[in-house]
């Protein structure tokens, strides 16, 4: 196994103030936006394009729950935890964040395909080229999915997933 490359200061920072942060969100249903933001952020794991999935083979589902882009990212001269109202407002326009929520399908893990198949056809509908995808457990026996187009500085696979381990903690509506 590859070992790590020692992680900037800026995600350090950002790891560890998101837990507070979604503590403050409590009962607000779209944290894993908000979580997805600061993680694909230029200052954190600068992702171009990033789109969360939760499969859950129980009830035979693969639900998209947040999609952040560049291109879309909220106004950088605000702190998206000091007005979460306009914060949700801003993602609620966001094309991109829209064509994420709106797919929906039978669970990868559930089906005879092989996952890679699945992940190519979802990032074709999203228009995601160069795309790299990483999976890991969630409770209740879910799955997460991450299909994400990197950047040229985008820490390796194990940091990212050190942190998309906090979307585990959101709710899933």
């Amino acid at each position: 196994m590859k070992r790590s490359q020692s992680c900037p200061i800026s995600i350090l920072e950002k790891m560890n103030s998101l837990p507070r942060h979604m503590l403050q969100l409590a009962g607000t249903p779209n944290v894993s936006e908000f979580v997805l933001h600061e993680l694909a952020c230029k200052d954190c794991f600068n992702l171009s394009k990033a789109a969360y999935f939760v499969d859950n083979p129980a009830f035979d589902c693969l639900k998209g729950l947040a999609g952040i882009t560049q291109q879309e990212m909220y106004d950088p001269n605000k702190i998206i935890w000091e007005d979460p109202a306009d914060f949700t407002r801003y993602m609620e326009q966001s094309r991109f964040n829209q064509k994420v929520r709106q797919c929906f399908q039978s669970s990868c893990r559930r089906c005879d395909r092989p996952d890679e198949h699945i992940i190519a056809e979802i990032a074709e509908q999203l228009e995601m080229d160069n795309y790299a995808y990483c999976t890991w457990d969630l409770k209740h026996e879910n799955h997460g999915y991450l299909i994400y187009q990197p950047c040229d500085d985008t820490p390796d696979v194990e940091q990212l997933l050190n942190g998309l381990c906090l979307l585990g903690f959101c709710p899933v509506h």
